[in-house]
């Protein structure tokens, strides 16, 4: 993610610089944008609904990311989740830990073909009849920080289990699996044009 530690909301936990805009171009055909745990996300850079469980932060949808109870799921194509990643995390948000299952229990509410851009230093539980992995992707902020993994999940449909990963990515592409993979991560991780 290069050297620059600025988090352009100041709240910790909060994205690094550029992460949103790089998320943002791998996803261009994305309208509906829910942001998850979403703490003060910069909403400039990527536009969208808000769900925390903080009122403080006035967030769109004032409900438990392990419920979702109030928020109408169906209406979003682009999920983005950035959950507290450990115990000491939580309580500096002053909340208790996720159940990481719960969560993606909760999201199997969305829309077939909702992507859900999962960003954490696990891989949480999930349904395979429910949910494909699309991707994973290694992030390394900078030394000294915490390795990530931005693992992106797309939501099946009715008997689609079987589908084989990465197929979203690459559908429609001319490129074999690998190259179109490489690609796509490659926005990710690479240089991204404003």
């Amino acid at each position: 993610m290069g050297n620059n530690y600025k988090v352009v909301s100041s709240y910790y936990g909060g994205y690094p610089a550029g992460y949103l805009r790089r998320v943002r171009a791998l996803f261009r055909d994305k309208q509906r944008v829910l942001h998850l745990f979403s703490g003060k996300v910069d909403l400039t850079a990527l536009p969208g609904d808000t769900v925390d469980i903080n009122p403080e932060l006035k967030p769109t949808y004032l409900d438990d990311a392990q419920t979702l109870s109030k928020v109408p799921l169906d209406r979003y194509d682009l999920i983005l989740a950035d959950p507290p990643y450990s115990v000491e995390d939580a309580e500096r948000y002053q909340t208790t830990m996720i159940k990481r299952n719960s969560v993606m229990r909760a999201l199997q509410g969305v829309a077939e073909g909702t992507h859900i851009v999962w960003l954490d230093q696990v891989l949480p539980m999930y349904r395979k009849d429910a949910f494909a992995i699309d991707a994973v992707i290694g992030m390394v902020k900078s030394t000294n920080h915490r390795f990530r993994v931005v693992t992106i999940f797309r939501r099946l449909g009715a008997g689609a289990a079987n589908e084989r990963p990465l197929q979203s990515l690459n559908k429609g592409l001319s490129e074999s699996p690998s190259q179109a993979t490489l690609e796509a991560t490659g926005t990710v991780l690479g240089h991204v044009a404003d």
